[in-house]
């Protein structure tokens, strides 16, 4: 049907068959009886809404901005013929410019292939164009399209347009105003993968007005490559809870070592190890858990995304006291005499912690404690202890300095 619509001798004949129609039924009505019929004299009129107007120029060269695209059209005479036209619309209205010069003027509007008997009536008789002449450049395309529908830790390269030029055709002072030909990739789904999709093309001024031209082609193909990076960093345990009252915990490993995150090369260069937290609040022997990885901000996938964690532990340390060390002094010069005035022992406790194992091979004399005398003339002075120990051992001194008393020896003869 659609096609039977759009073949013009169709619609003449249709118009012809309703006219006959009208013809046949004007001014029939009943009195007494008898039937009158109308004659074929009855006068009409009826507006005929957006008429498209034809442009007669020189089309290879030229260019006409400004021309109305329609106009109505009132036309009157018998009403039959104005009925038949109506359907129809077998007319033109058309401009005039095959004589015409480069520049602005005043152009009337024409009709034709109207019948002789009807009178017509144009929405507007005259209007103002620009002619100006036709030129045709290449240009390179730019895709664009809406970054922010990137999901998470996703990026994108340079878009590839196809074909990258096109062809712009339009009046030579809208083709120097062109500052953008633009491939608008339409889009609304949140973007995880490299896609392609067709684009029409829009030129554009400095100001994103757009101009009017003919592209060819009008549309081009846009592909975004899409991609998710990602870097292998080593796991690192972060401890969370406290630990038991009767354990300590020794170690902690993990398996894998390292994992792999997902997110952009941005954010991934900024992260050097991902830490795991482990709970050690309940762990009173050594044990193997599996642990969740968690996401950082700006990344989007780990994997793998469990980690089993190994927790090692020991008791708790001991402590173990070693009284009555003896304090030595360095660095007194032959000519001083030193005394302690606290300790006055001239000895100090130390409080070792340790494991059971480690404090049983410990003793007073593992140890070796003095104090710093260098540089110190006659008077009292209170000076720091300096201690030398086992390693991996941590001790606790009974006080942190001593008072003491030196003096010439010269001075006590």
């Amino acid at each position: 049907m659609d096609k039977l619509m759009d073949n013009r001798w169709f619609m003449r004949i249709l118009a012809l068959i309703l006219a006959l129609l009208l013809y046949i039924s004007v001014a029939i009505e009943n009195d007494g009886g008898k039937k009158i019929i109308g004659t074929t004299t009855a006068k009409g009129s009826s507006v005929i809404e957006d008429v498209p107007v034809q442009l007669v120029y020189d089309n290879k060269n030229l260019v006409v901005l400004g021309a109305p695209k329609t106009v109505d059209v009132t036309i009157s005479g018998p009403k039959v013929i104005v009925q038949q036209v109506k359907a129809s619309r077998d007319f033109t209205v058309y401009m005039d410019l095959s004589d015409t010069q480069i520049g602005r003027q005043r152009v009337k509007l024409k009709m034709k292939n109207l019948s002789d008997k009807l009178k017509y009536k144009l929405s507007r008789t005259y209007a103002y164009v620009t002619v100006q002449e036709k030129v045709t450049k290449t240009y390179n395309v730019e895709a664009e399209y809406d970054k922010d529908l990137l999901a998470s830790g996703y990026e994108a390269s340079t878009p590839v347009v196809s074909p990258r030029t096109v062809k712009v055709t339009g009046a030579k002072n809208e083709i120097q105003k062109i500052s953008y030909v633009k491939a608008t990739v339409e889009t609304t789904k949140p973007i995880t993968e490299t896609f392609t999709k067709q684009a029409a093309i829009n030129v554009l001024d400095r100001n994103l007005n757009k101009l009017d031209v003919t592209v060819n082609p009008s549309n081009v193909d846009v592909t975004v490559p899409v991609a998710n990076p990602s870097k292998t960093v080593p796991v690192s345990v972060n401890p969370i809870g406290s630990e038991n009252n009767n354990v300590t915990i020794k170690s902690i490993t993990t398996e894998p070592k390292k994992v792999t995150i997902y997110g952009t090369n941005e954010r991934l260069n900024g992260i050097d190890t991902l830490p795991v937290n482990v709970d050690i609040s309940d762990i009173t022997k050594n044990t193997t858990i599996d642990v969740p990885v968690s996401l950082p901000d700006g990344v989007n996938k780990v994997s793998p995304e469990m980690v089993r964690a190994t927790i090692t532990v020991e008791n708790k340390m001991d402590e173990k006291k070693l009284t009555g060390i003896k304090i030595n002094e360095k660095g007194l010069g032959n000519r001083y005499d030193m005394k302690f005035l606290s300790p006055q022992s001239g000895t100090i406790d130390i409080v070792v912690d340790g494991t059971k194992e480690e404090l049983d091979n410990i003793s007073a004399g593992d140890f070796d404690v003095y104090v710093n005398l260098a540089g110190l003339s006659d008077g009292d002075h209170d000076v720091s202890y300096i201690v030398s120990g086992p390693k991996n051992i941590t001790w606790k001194l009974s006080s942190e300095k001593a008072k003491i008393r030196i003096s010439e020896k010269d001075a006590q003869e």
